[in-house]
């Protein structure tokens, strides 16, 4: 069997019965954040932008759009929701696989199930197949690897995986045949993309939203008759020879290890505790850690020395930025990171705007600080991070973190999670909106058409 070919069949097979407790129960969770980030990021600039656009290309008004009145046809609906999940980089992160699945997965399976009013059980099946199929497919040849040979290319997996799982998770929903699936890759491999080039600027929210409602596209023109490349994964021309650069990957054990686990069980998902980029929340923790064990206060450093993984050379210093200069910049950058931990605490949503990163009070801990990338990633933990600290007093004090809260070693609890919910969309919605919002996304799989749950998240939302 080719890969193409395994992909769709393993696409289409199945339903909630097959899937384990666990994973329904964490796909769940992993929508529901998506939806209280992005509600937090309809206001963010690369949101209104995109926003402004879908306004002016006109079409049907199907499809609810994010904390606003304004709607559109599922293919932009798609592209403004998925846009605006990814664009605080507060959604979850799967971190070895690089990938964030849910703001281009839910928001296309958001967009068609209420308009086709799908019930809550086939959106969830859909949304866990899309999210499986993203984030294997983004660590093709390397799923036993610590970085995929794809993330290593400079690839964006979240724009990439995104694409292809979306078009799955939609090709669900429209109820495919077989060869329709198939087309349907044969067209996504094609439509996929997103370069890491674009980190810390508003085209990385974009990766997301356009894979969401490239997945659509793919999904609808295959529905229709349009015909891909049906084995558009592993042609040497295809998917893993342009994207991989080589197509020497093992075809029966990439589809055996399809939902056997499943990567939101195992090597896991984090659903972020910190607003920022996953570079860097090793070295919060550490921070925090060390201002707790020693009450250390600012003016007590004389020096801040933050040592994290090189990752390949690809990440950590593409991602530096040790003097950002906007909120996006803040959010990738791991010196301004610690230096919120060490001056604020705990970094809020406030803390990467672009007027938070000029704070005088921050800058000149940015001055005293030294970023080197000597840490060692391990498989389970590949982001680790140590901090030391020079103190005006002549004492040095170090912590290392394996890892941070939200980590799948240290995972947020449900009330850690509804107060996060809680906290992105209390300026937007009613205490009352918000609690059948949550009751809504915990019960899906019993509701019989989603429509009524998925509009609420436009005019509830937008009309405390």
């Amino acid at each position: 069997m080719g890969i193409t070919q395994g992909v769709a069949e393993f696409a289409l097979r199945g339903s909630i019965a097959d899937i384990p407790d666990d994973v329904v129960k964490i796909s769940k969770e992993m929508m529901l954040n998506g939806v209280g980030v992005g509600i937090a990021g309809s206001t963010a600039q690369a949101s209104v932008t995109v926003l402004d656009y879908v306004a002016g290309l006109g079409g049907t008004d199907d499809c609810t759009i994010l904390a606003s009145d304004q709607r559109s046809t599922a293919e932009f609906a798609a592209l403004a929701n998925g846009t605006m999940v990814h664009v605080l980089d507060f959604d979850e992160t799967f971190e070895r696989r690089g990938n964030h699945p849910t703001a281009s997965i839910y928001s296309a399976v958001m967009a068609l199930g209420e308009r086709d009013r799908c019930t809550g059980q086939s959106v969830l099946e859909a949304f866990v197949v899309g999210c499986e199929i993203s984030t294997k497919i983004g660590a093709i040849g390397d799923l036993d690897e610590l970085k995929s040979t794809l993330f290593k290319h400079g690839w964006h997996l979240s724009g990439v995986g995104g694409t292809i799982g979306a078009a799955v998770a939609a090709g669900r929903l429209l109820q495919l045949t077989q060869l329709e699936m198939e087309n349907c890759l044969g067209i996504a491999v094609s439509l996929a993309s997103g370069l890491q080039v674009n980190y810390g600027h508003g085209t990385k929210s974009l990766h997301a939203g356009r894979s969401a409602m490239n997945g659509i596209t793919a999904a609808t023109l295959a529905k229709k008759g349009l015909t891909g490349a049906r084995n558009g994964i592993e042609a040497a021309d295809g998917f893993l020879g342009a994207f991989r650069g080589d197509v020497d990957v093992d075809a029966e054990k990439f589809l055996a290890q399809l939902g056997n686990p499943y990567d939101v069980i195992y090597p896991g998902v984090g659903v972020k505790y910190y607003p920022c980029a996953t570079t860097t929340h090793a070295s919060i923790f550490a921070v925090e850690q060390l201002v707790r064990e020693h009450s250390i206060r600012p003016e007590d450093v004389q020096a801040l020395h933050v040592s994290v993984p090189a990752l390949g050379g690809v990440t950590a210093r593409r991602n530096a930025f040790p003097h950002p200069r906007t909120g996006l910049e803040g959010k990738f950058s791991v010196p301004y990171a610690a230096a919120v931990a060490l001056v604020f605490g705990t970094p809020r949503m406030h803390h990467f705007t672009d007027e938070a990163v000029q704070d005088p009070r921050i800058r000149p801990i940015l001055d005293r600080l030294v970023l080197t990338m000597d840490e060692v990633p391990t498989i389970e933990y590949h982001m680790p991070a140590t901090v030391r600290i020079t103190l005006t007093d002549g004492r040095v004090v170090e912590h290392r973190a394996l890892s941070a809260k939200g980590h799948p070693s240290n995972p947020m609890t449900t009330e850690d999670l509804d107060d996060k919910f809680i906290s992105c969309t209390q300026e937007a919605m009613s205490a009352e909106a918000i609690e059948r919002t949550i009751s809504g996304f915990r019960n899906l799989e019993s509701n019989p058409d989603v429509r009524d749950l998925f509009a609420s998240l436009g005019v509830a939302a937008h009309r405390k």
